[in-house]
Parts: structure tokens; C-alpha cells; sequence
């Protein structure tokens, strides 16, 4: 499959700490295509996920997201 690099914002409804951080980025990491997930100090309910849209779709990696029983959401930007 062609590489289609791109990046979306997921949105949680909580603020993670660190170690629920680190728990769902291994989730995350765990979806085909996914190349890095990060948040930012300043906004830390803001998640940064950049992946191939050629191997995997942001919905299917956000259902990782709320499958590890996180309420989150995809923001359009």
C-alpha cells in the first residue's frame, strides 16, 4: 500500500496522567499504521496520533482508544 502520512487530534474527556498515558500508547502503537501518539503540556487532552492512511483509518485506531476504556472523541481540524 502507498504511504499516506497524516495526523488527527483525538480529544479525551479527562485529563491522563502519565502512567495512563503510557498505557494507551501501547494500545495505540499496537494498530498497523501508527507512527507516533503524543500530547502536549499545554493541552494535555489533546492527542496527537500521526499514522499511514494507506494501512489503518483514524476511526479504527480511536476504537482502540475507547476500547481501552478511554471516553475520547476525533477532532476535525
Amino acid at each position: 500500500m502507498e504511504k499516506q502520512i497524516t495526523d488527527v487530534i483525538i480529544h479525551t474527556s479527562k485529563h491522563l496522567d502519565d502512567q495512563q498515558f503510557t498505557e494507551l500508547a501501547e494500545v495505540v502503537h499496537k494498530n498497523e499504521g501508527v507512527i507516533s501518539f503524543s500530547r502536549n503540556a499545554n493541552a494535555p487532552q489533546c492527542l496527537m496520533l500521526v499514522y499511514n492512511a494507506g494501512k489503518n483509518q483514524a476511526r479504527n485506531i480511536l476504537r482502540s482508544v475507547t476500547g481501552a476504556g478511554v471516553k475520547a472523541q476525533l477532532v476535525g481540524i
